[in-house]
């Protein structure tokens, strides 16, 4: 009895299944001829390609059937029709191989191109199989000579289901136009009485069209499994290709700081040592002097370990943002003001370029001073002598707060843009000055801007300068009158 039921209810669902498939057959029909999307044209595009080949095939093939059976059953039906039917289904399948099926220009856009496919290898399917319907339906003879007719049909009908079944257009038009005979000649043939092939001629096609919607389906879904395992497939190879850049850019990064780790750390050692042992006597001004150069490089290995502890924080989520009303012109004034003394030495100007007024920004203090501290010292690092800095700040009309630092430094490649505020990023080494610092910097920037909710935008390119803007979002912007700066 179990067994009963579960067999009932496999029954009801595949019934189900076929009933909604009929129900999605217009649908299936329309995207045939019709693809909307890219993705829907390349599966019509794939599903034409295995009716042209069975197509061309039959084209072939068809006359030398046709002829074989003229001369097989030529003198149990009438000749001459035989032969003009014939004639009829070569002069088609000929119309296929010099004009319809033919190369043509390929359109640019791929949807327009699917469905002039689409139309046009439909209309040749179905003008080969009603020929060849046709064909087959003038060797009826009556009375009951419907046997071998509907044999022929039967079979045609079978090779119509299992090669076009994949484009739901062409294996309509081909199944109609090779039932639609069918149905005539049992029609014919039962005129004023019953026959039970007629009944069993209905379940055959009904046999064959569910078995038709059953290769659709089959087709779409290994279609789409093949789709899925070739971005699979790139998908796998661009990760690859991104872990192998990870891992240079990672072996990159290590060397470059382990000399900027080193450089302090030997300073101070070497330094302490000259003190500690003594090595110049009791000449208090040089112990002095080195005490100045451990203390220098001592504040250089801090800011490194600080540098690396927040960009650590960041990237694992504790950092914590202390946001408050901040005066964003005169920090851009104050960090001016130190960059200038450093920027100095090196013939390099340091220019702020503020408004008249502006709304006073809601943000952490300490990270928005870091993040133009990073700006600005990466700018006069990479700008030669006799150079310019600028230090902007506006409203624009979005009311979006802008933090722009733009220099007339040496720049940075574009295939360098992509990468430059990654954990492991920095420009290329051969445009680089011996400057070159830890590539700390912009990634700690990235990620305080994006904690922020801000975005970066990066205008450079070699030999032109480097422009970065920071964009803090506009709930940022303090709208109160009593909180503006002029």
């Amino acid at each position: 009895m179990a067994i009963f039921h579960r067999s009932l209810f496999q029954f009801a669902s595949s019934l189900r299944e076929r009933t909604t498939a009929l129900l999605h057959l217009p649908r299936a029909i329309r995207i045939s001829l019709n693809p909307e999307t890219e993705h829907e044209a390349r599966n019509v595009q794939a599903q034409l390609e295995h009716v042209r080949a069975n197509l061309k095939l039959l084209d072939y093939a068809l006359p030398f059937v046709g002829a074989a059976i003229v001369w097989v059953h030529g003198n149990r039906a009438p000749f001459g029709q035989m032969m003009a039917t014939l004639i009829v289904a070569v002069l088609a399948c000929g119309i296929n191989e010099f004009f319809l099926l033919r190369p043509r220009a390929a359109e640019q856009d791929i949807v327009a191109r699917t469905k002039t496919s689409a139309q046009v290898l439909s209309l040749a399917t179905w003008q080969v199989m009603a020929a060849w319907g046709w064909f087959a339906l003038s060797m009826w003879a009556p009375p009951g000579g419907d046997m071998f007719s509907l044999l022929i049909l039967s079979c045609s009908l079978a090779v119509v289901t299992t090669m076009f079944s994949p484009h739901a257009a062409a294996a309509a038009g081909a199944f109609f136009a090779i039932a639609l005979p069918i149905f005539v000649l049992e029609l014919m043939n039962s005129y004023n009485m019953y026959s039970p092939l007629f009944t069993l001629a209905f379940l055959y096609m009904v046999l064959m069209a569910v078995q038709s919607y059953t290769i659709h389906s089959r087709f779409d879904n290994a279609w789409h499994l093949e789709q899925d395992r070739e971005d699979l497939i790139k998908k796998l190879r661009v990760a690859h290709e991104e872990a192998v850049a990870a891992s240079k850019a990672k072996s990159e990064f290590l060397a470059n700081m382990s000399h900027e780790l080193r450089t302090p750390l030997n300073a101070i050692i070497g330094f302490s040592d000259i003190v500690r042992t003594k090595a110049f006597g009791d000449k208090a001004d040089r112990y002095s002097e080195y005490g100045g150069f451990i203390h220098q490089s001592g504040h250089l290995l801090l800011s490194l370990i600080g540098n690396i502890l927040d960009l650590a924080k960041i990237e694992a989520g504790r950092k914590v943002l202390q946001q408050e009303p901040i005066d964003l012109m005169s920090l851009v004034l104050d960090e001016a003001r130190l960059t200038n003394e450093k920027a100095a030495a090196k013939g390099v100007s340091v220019l702020p370029l503020l408004p008249r007024s502006l709304p006073l920004l809601r943000a952490d203090l300490h990270a928005v001073r870091q993040i133009l501290a990073n700006l600005l010292s990466n700018a006069v690092k990479f700008t030669p002598e006799g150079g310019r800095i600028e230090v902007s700040v506006v409203l624009n009309a979005a009311r979006e707060i802008e933090l722009c630092v733009s220099d007339t430094g040496i720049g940075i490649a574009l295939e360098d843009h992509a990468h430059l505020f990654d954990r492991f990023g920095q420009g290329r080494p051969d445009i680089t000055t011996a400057e070159r610092g830890s590539g700390l910097g912009l990634p700690i920037v990235k990620g305080l801007v994006d904690m922020h909710g801000g975005r970066i935008h990066l205008a450079s390119a070699l030999g032109q300068g480097t422009s970065v803007t920071i964009v803090f979002p506009a709930a940022s912007t303090l709208d109160s009158p009593s909180l503006r700066v002029a």
